[in-house]
């Protein structure tokens, strides 16, 4: 696919707003996209966007040259000051949105450099690696999981590498961490080395690109591919056009020019929602940043129902989503999520599971395990649900996309009749207004509707009690209140003749370590994807791929994320693959099979993760 201009005109800011006489820093971060540069005073400015512009650019309380990465939900970056070469460390604090007081890193350790460094999030640790005069050095940064305390590890040389220059690129591809950087010669070959952690050396590839890097190489990766971009080692250096390589299947593909830009610094590249952005500094006078991209798909994560036929059951569909799709909190153990439901909607997400409880005035309030999230502003119901229904007006056209609502009480205490809530949802429903043309914005059918009927519509799975007093043929939404918790395999029928098999195993109260409690939730996923594979096409199948472990003094792992994401596992002494990458890698996925409704925590999640696209592929 083409590579296309994006922003204003192919600018990531305004000009002059937006110049830099050196390399910019990229990194997505809660679905969203982050660039970091110095400008031409030295003075450091950020700005945040999506796959289409940037918003106004924001001071950056630092000098220098800048690098970003984002792990496990949290934005870092690294400040090479200019002053001294010394290395500082920022975390980006999303709550009160600014940058933390930064930690200096020791320079009498040997953090010191005087070139762009490169950054990424590697098994639940941060990866640095950086150039000092010609010699490549790595650092690691990890947390004390016990009393989140960090700290980066001595520099030690990346072995067997020597005479290297340029920037240098990091980029994990299937579970293996990878460096390239151009060597320091007048060949200026582009070198590639791989880390074996167990042993904690990195081993020589081969040469990964057929072209010369002139002034250093970024890589980024996304699910079984990755992506080099370098400048053309042109006569005498100046031309400088920008090329991209793709690794797949073991080999480089040819390079791709980016139509035709030159850089005046190396090209950076990250991926957001199926599209790999590069932006780099203009090779002219201005140095204005530019900014092109090109979808990695055949469809857009944000409209991929836009291409599946109107009649289609939405039983039929596999449909990727979010397990306690609200729960962003600050508390570990009550997070499930990083995407806000706006950004689970652009990256493709048609599932949401929404647990609610009633107040006094009858108002609905999100909740996971009787806590309440966004304390202590409390997020509503009527906010969820706005940015659903914002998101499909985004429209010019009529919407193409619909979304499942899975509602269920959080509060199972028994205190309050189920009519109480039942009449709340329903009263939220009815007063929801309708759009321009008199289209209603719910579906609240006790039977399994078509794509076509549900388009720009939420469609109501109900899995709360019914309000005894109403006539059963008056109940609204599909039927799911008799759903058996924590179980592996269990069908119900609604007395509408709607079928439904439900995979719900979550709760792991026995000691077990990570490796085994993945490996007995994986085969309950993949047990249940399998029969949604076979089932007919008018049977519903929901397969949550969440779970949890006892407290931790029980068991070795208690956090959903990390059964989400992977762990170090102190029993087997290595990382353990999370659920989401497991289920990416190990199922035997069938591209022309129905899957089924399919609810994940962090699903965009590890950082390279093309999950959320690969289930929507099987669509296709």
């Amino acid at each position: 696919m083409a590579w296309i201009a994006r922003g204003p005109d192919g600018y990531v800011q305004n000009s002059p707003e937006g110049q830099t006489p050196s390399v910019p820093a990229l990194a997505t971060h809660r679905g969203e996209l982050w660039c970091l540069w110095s400008d031409p005073l030295g003075d450091l400015y950020y700005a945040i966007g999506d796959n289409s512009s940037f918003q106004p650019r924001l001071q950056f309380p630092d000098h220098g040259i800048p690098v970003l990465a984002e792990l496990l939900g949290t934005l870092h970056a690294i400040i090479i000051i200019r002053d001294s070469n010394d290395l500082a460390h920022y975390v980006y604090d999303d709550l009160d949105r600014q940058w933390t007081v930064p930690a200096l890193l020791d320079s009498r350790a040997g953090f010191s450099s005087h070139t762009t460094p490169a950054l990424v999030a590697f098994h639940n640790k941060l990866v640095l690696v950086f150039i000092q005069d010609t010699n490549l050095y790595y650092s690691i940064w990890s947390v004390n999981p016990q009393d989140d305390t960090s700290v980066w590890s001595p520099p030690q040389e990346v072995s067997g590498i020597n005479q290297v220059g340029g920037i240098p690129a990091l980029f994990v591809l299937k579970d293996v961490l990878h460096v390239l950087c151009a060597s320091h010669d007048s060949t200026r070959k582009i070198l590639g080395f791989s880390y074996s952690s167990t042993e904690d050396i990195w081993n020589s590839c081969d040469d990964v690109s057929e072209g010369k890097a002139a002034s250093g190489v970024s890589a980024t990766s996304y699910g079984d591919s990755a992506f080099l971009a370098f400048q053309e080692d042109g006569p005498d250096d100046t031309s400088h056009l920008i090329f991209i390589s793709e690794f797949k299947d073991g080999r480089w593909s040819s390079q791709q020019a980016v139509a035709g830009q030159a850089s005046a610094s190396p090209p950076q590249l990250s991926v957001l929602n199926g599209r790999i952005n590069c932006i780099f500094n203009a090779n002219d006078e201005s140095k204005d940043i530019r900014w092109y991209s090109r979808s990695l798909l055949d469809y857009s994560l944000s409209s991929w129902m836009g291409g599946l036929a109107d009649g289609t059951p939405l039983s039929a569909l596999t449909i990727p989503g979010t397990h306690d799709s609200c729960a962003e909190s600050n508390i570990p153990f009550v997070r499930t999520q990083y995407l806000s439901i706006t950004k689970q909607m652009e990256a493709g997400l048609r599932f949401l599971d929404l647990r609610c409880r009633v107040d006094s005035a009858g108002d609905l309030y999100m909740y996971h395990g009787g806590i309440p999230i966004n304390l202590p502003m409390y997020l509503s119901f009527d906010t969820v649900m706005n940015e659903v229904f914002d998101f499909f007006e985004r429209s010019k056209s009529d919407p193409t996309e619909t979304v499942l609502v899975s509602i269920n009480n959080d509060d199972t205490s028994g205190k309050e009749l189920p009519s109480v809530f039942y009449n709340a949802v329903k009263s939220y429903i009815d007063k929801t207004p309708r759009y321009q043309n008199g289209q209603p914005r719910w579906i609240t059918k006790r039977t399994t509707t078509s794509l076509g009927e549900a388009r720009g519509k939420a469609v109501l799975l109900r899995r709360y009690a019914a309000d005894p007093d109403i006539d059963p043929s008056e109940l609204i939404g599909i039927d799911l209140s008799g759903w058996l918790n924590d179980n592996p395999d269990f069908t119900l029928q609604t007395a509408d003749n709607v079928t439904v098999t439900l995979q719900d195993k979550w709760k792991y109260s026995e000691i077990i370590p990570l490796l085994d409690l993945i490996s007995s939730k994986f085969s309950f996923v993949s047990n249940m994807l399998q029969k949604a594979a076979s089932g007919h096409p008018d049977h519903w199948f929901l397969n949550f791929m969440s779970a949890v472990g006892d407290p931790a003094e029980k068991g070795e792992i208690a956090e959903s994320h990390w059964i989400a994401v992977g762990a170090h596992s102190k029993i087997i002494g290595d990382f353990v693959q999370g659920m989401n990458r497991t289920v990416r890698q190990k199922f035997k996925w069938d591209f022309n099979a129905r899957y089924g409704v399919i609810a994940m925590d962090y699903p965009e999640l590890p950082k390279d993760s093309d999950l959320i696209a690969w289930l929507i592929g099987t669509n296709m």
